[in-house]
């Protein structure tokens, strides 16, 4: 039996290393025992070594946190942001059109980025060459040039599927809009670990989320759900559910930020819950703007000025100042993260750098194609940043903007792991979400 679920493994000991040097944390009297316990998990097996495992995690979690610049709490996020514009005014002209541009771009994102999850760049660009194709539409399996690959069955390859895939990239996003559905606005973070709880397998989450639900299992809750074992604190899982809450407060990317904040915390800390809140803002801003750099902007707005957050997106911001062009930028990212790596592959930062690239870069705010394909294309978490992207994009130009090619093999429905909304129909996701608008601003 797979035991990923409820077993710490060796992975997870080498991303908490990581984590605690990249946090400052003193960690260095732990070197010898973090050392030996993978050592001998790798060599008995991790299921002998469980109780080392978890004291291990819990001593490392007491030790010293130096960095005050990164708070959790709202408020601390909230006192250390920089000056914003909180509200702005937005007409409700194009509401519904919006709204299910970007839930459509959602889904053709996710579903372009998934079938090369967890391939690194270099990888993506000889599936391509080999069987030449371009990231200029959905991914084929079917094709001369594909043997030597090893193709999931379904994966998201088009021909292998009949319209959109199951991915907790839509999960978590309809888990957002049925808490908002049942609880409303005033949603705790409790509200959210309920839906998961109720509606969500088990057996799909990852990373952050698996440990998080593990811990509600065991009566742990948030925001301790987030800290207790948990080596996945900042990676990109809360990133990609932060949509649905700037979906449902257009104009308002404060409102927008403090909803996503409270999903957030049920499994992340830091530059983890920033983007979430970052996204969520950013969305909140699109209708309100020209242009998705200004969105990106005032989304930073939303969070701690000086956290490592903000000044890996603040840096990508700058080359498109100085006017590098796009491939370069993508390089710089990749000279800075190696998507080979586990926990650079999947860390917040460096996925957020790509997705602030190709919302900033020219040819990305109105070519939905573009825009996707380059979120793709940069490898890292392809179908999380493709989805994001997806929908910031959907969303600033609207659903009848975008290209039938891209649109047509979606079908009319999602597919998700939710125990209540297994298949929702497109229109009704746009139509439950238009009507929390009212609700939420």
């Amino acid at each position: 039996m797979d035991v990923e679920y409820l077993a710490i493994e060796p992975r997870e000991l080498v991303l908490e290393r990581r984590h605690l040097a990249d946090a400052s944390r003193p960690a260095e009297k732990l070197t010898d025992e973090f050392d030996a316990l993978i050592a001998d998990m790798e060599a008995d097996g991790a299921e002998a070594h469980q109780d080392r495992a978890h004291a291990l995690l819990d001593e490392c979690e007491s030790l010293p946190d130096p960095r005050a610049d990164e708070p959790d709490e709202l408020e601390a996020i909230r006192a250390a942001r920089p000056s914003g514009p909180r509200r702005l005014d937005v007409t409700d002209d194009e509401r519904t059109d919006r709204i299910a541009g970007a839930w459509v771009g959602r889904l053709a994102g996710c579903l372009l980025g998934k079938p090369v999850e967890t391939w690194t760049r270099t990888e993506i660009r000889r599936f391509l060459d080999a069987t030449d194709q371009a990231l200029d539409g959905y991914l084929r399996a079917n094709v001369s040039g594909s043997n030597g690959f090893d193709l999931d069955e379904t994966g998201g390859w088009i021909d292998r599927v009949d319209g959109t895939v199951r991915d907790d990239d839509v999960d978590f996003t309809v888990a957002a809009l049925e808490t908002l559905r049942r609880a409303g606005p005033d949603f705790t973070s409790e509200d959210l670990a309920w839906t998961w709880l109720t509606q969500l397998p088990a057996g799909k989450l990852h990373t952050a989320e698996r440990v998080a639900y593990r811990n509600l299992l065991d009566g742990i809750d948030p925001p301790e759900s987030a800290t207790r074992r948990n080596p996945y604190r900042e990676l990109i899982g809360a990133q990609i559910r932060g949509d649905c809450y700037g979906y449902v407060a257009p104009g308002n990317p404060e409102l927008a930020a403090a909803l996503a904040y409270r999903d957030a915390r049920v499994s992340h800390v830091r530059n983890g819950i920033y983007g979430a809140m970052w996204v969520a803002a950013t969305l909140a801003a699109v209708p309100a703007v020209e242009t998705l750099r200004s969105a990106l902007e005032i989304g930073l707005t939303e969070i701690p000025a000086d956290s490592r957050f903000a000044d890996a997106v603040t840096t990508v911001l700058s080359w498109r100042d100085d006017e590098v062009d796009f491939a370069t930028a993508i390089d710089r990212i990749h000279d800075g993260w190696d998507d080979g790596d586990y926990y650079e592959g999947y860390h917040v930062l460096p996925n957020a750098q790509v997705v602030a690239a190709v919302l900033a870069w020219p040819g990305s705010d109105l070519d939905f194609g573009t825009a996707i394909s380059r979120a793709v294309g940069a490898g890292f978490d392809t179908d999380c940043n493709g989805a994001t992207v997806g929908s910031a994009v959907g969303l600033h130009v609207g659903r009848d903007a975008l290209p039938d090619a891209w649109v047509d093999p979606l079908g009319d429905r999602a597919r998700t792991a939710l125990a209540d909304q297994p298949c929702p129909s497109i229109e009704w996701l746009t139509a439950e979400t238009v009507t929390l608008v009212d609700q939420v601003v």
